[in-house]
């Protein structure tokens, strides 16, 4: 007897549905989940920019960066999704891959072809000035460890007054004993001319040693005594989660991959703060603030009224805010 072969019948908006499942999953931050629902879409042949960004999200998100960063560059090159805010989100993968010098070639090639939003331009220029500093960075042979060691009273003045080099020597600590250059160290923290980004480098070297001796920081003129080992990563804190959290379900729910970019805005906020906090530590008004400065830096325009409605914020006080995320986005990529 001949046995007739079943046609397979696919749902009725199938793939829509999965797109969808795995943006509400995005948004619980399911990541494994919401990449499994992101790819069982692209099997169906769907070729939806979300489905792209989502999964490039998911993996960053999972530590599998060079997987995003491969999604990204494939959404560049075929123009696949909105072109800056992709580009974002690869520029953010680079770095977390010190890959400087490909942060480097891509924001000139960008430059090059003069299609740089106006809203968008200082920020991709002091991202590139960030990494040419990387580039050159990593170019310098370091001395060895014992002529540090003789030569370090001689140097350190001219340390202090040299961003470069203090970053040079930050980074050649990392597989050292950094108990034999606490007292520099130590200067360094304190020193009013010193990077805010170069005293955060510190504290994380000091982190990874587990250093229980404390430090003194002083930054934007406050000084405040911690001992390192006992510190949170800035992005673990209490009051910096519940900002993403309340942010997540405002400017989240309506567009969770502009929510992600202005996230790294966030990350950095609180990088070049950190040990100190945002001041008020009020949730909502840096939520608010958060939520305004990432329309403005992806050129969308929000009434005053719409956000003093989401959040219950005056205007003055969300300015005030938004002044001081611009200020340290002005200076987070180690402008000097």
């Amino acid at each position: 007897m001949k046995q007739k072969k079943d046609n397979v019948v696919l749902f009725p908006n199938l793939k829509e549905r999965y797109l969808d499942k795995g943006m509400a999953l995005l948004k619980e931050k399911k990541y494994h989940a919401a990449l499994d629902m992101f790819a069982e879409a692209k099997k169906l042949k769907e070729d939806k920019a979300e489905i792209h960004l989502g999964m490039a999200i998911c993996l960053m998100e999972l530590g599998e960066l060079s997987e995003a960063k491969d999604i990204c560059k494939k959404m560049l090159q075929e123009d696949i999704g909105h072109y800056f805010t992709v580009l974002q989100i690869y520029l953010t993968i680079l770095i977390q891959l010190r890959e400087y010098q490909e942060v480097q070639s891509t924001i000139e090639a960008v430059l090059e072809e003069n299609h740089l939003p106006a809203e968008s331009a200082e920020h991709f220029y002091k991202l590139l000035e960030f990494s040419r500093r990387m580039n050159q960075n990593s170019e310098e042979i370091l001395v060895e460890e014992e002529d540090e060691e003789s030569n370090e009273e001689m140097y350190v003045e001219d340390l202090l007054q040299d961003p470069q080099k203090q970053m040079g020597y930050v980074h050649s600590l990392r597989d050292r004993n950094i108990n034999k250059h606490i007292n520099t160290l130590r200067l360094l923290l304190e020193g009013e001319e010193v990077h805010p980004t170069i005293k955060s480098m510190i504290l994380h070297v000091m982190i990874e040693h587990e250093l229980e001796k404390e430090v003194t920081v002083v930054k934007f003129g406050e000084a405040m005594n911690v001992v390192p080992a006992k510190l949170k990563d800035p992005a673990d804190v209490p009051f910096a989660k519940k900002v993403l959290n309340y942010l997540d379900d405002t400017l989240g729910s309506e567009n969770p991959t502009l929510f992600e970019a202005v996230k790294e805005v966030w990350i950095r906020h609180l990088y070049v703060l950190y040990p100190f906090l945002p001041q008020p530590e009020d949730v909502k008004l840096w939520a608010a603030a958060l939520h305004v400065v990432g329309y403005s830096l992806h050129g969308i325009s929000i009434e005053d009224e719409e956000i003093e409605q989401i959040y219950a914020k005056s205007a003055i006080s969300l300015q005030e805010a938004c002044e001081k995320i611009y200020k340290i986005e002005e200076i987070s990529y180690f402008q000097i």
